[in-house]
């Protein structure tokens, strides 16, 4: 498939058939993650492949993904945003759970960061992010190359995933990324309209 045609096609997905992913896809796509840029060369990436209901509920659990959640609320928090972000939002974070349960694979990227987060202070310090993404770009698009596609979610208690999953503490977790085949009523919600050529500037800022 033509690169082009992969970049249009993937979508953030959070309602997943109940189809197993093949373990050749999976090798393909982290292959491919694998090839991307990384600032030093070294690809210190890791990848946590989770399918038993164990390992997701204590994803949950550390998380905190189990207490309910008020639409009302939601809507109130939401309510000055922009309507794209706001439906985007209002969609997400009530399938948070269950996105985590249903899909057939969940995907946990790990790096080695340069400086632990509490002391980066500067941009040069997130080499080590901007890589990781680079490498989860490539992961979701070849993914997308075989119809199967997946939501990032960022984890908010890192340490605690790190116990119960015993990743290494020197370790970061860039991204929880539940990835399935599309359900048939998945709800696919429409990205802003940019214009390209106002986002461009020769030379300097305009």
């Amino acid at each position: 498939m033509e690169l082009r045609k992969v970049i249009e096609k993937r979508r953030t997905v959070r309602d997943f058939k109940d189809e197993d992913i093949s373990t050749e896809i999976l090798k393909y796509a982290i292959e491919n993650a694998f090839k991307a840029p990384s600032y030093n060369h070294l690809r210190e990436w890791d990848f946590i492949i989770v399918k038993s209901l164990e390992t997701k509920l204590k994803l949950i659990e550390s998380e905190n993904l189990d207490k309910e959640i008020s639409i009302n609320e939601l809507t109130k928090v939401f309510e000055n945003e922009e309507l794209i972000k706001k439906e985007m939002y209002l969609d997400a974070i009530p399938k948070q759970k269950k996105m985590i349960l249903n899909a057939p694979v969940v995907v946990i990227v790990v790096f080695r960061p340069k400086k632990t987060i509490e002391k980066v202070d500067r941009i040069y310090d997130l080499n080590c992010v901007a890589s990781a993404w680079c490498c989860i770009e490539n992961l979701l698009l070849s993914l997308a190359e075989h119809d199967v596609y997946g939501v990032t979610y960022i984890p908010q208690h890192t340490d605690k995933i790190k116990e119960k999953l015993d990743i290494p503490e020197e370790l970061e977790i860039a991204a929880i990324i539940p990835i399935g085949y599309k359900a048939e009523n998945a709800k696919i919600l429409k990205q802003k309209e940019i214009n390209i050529a106002g986002r461009v500037h020769n030379e300097r800022w305009r």
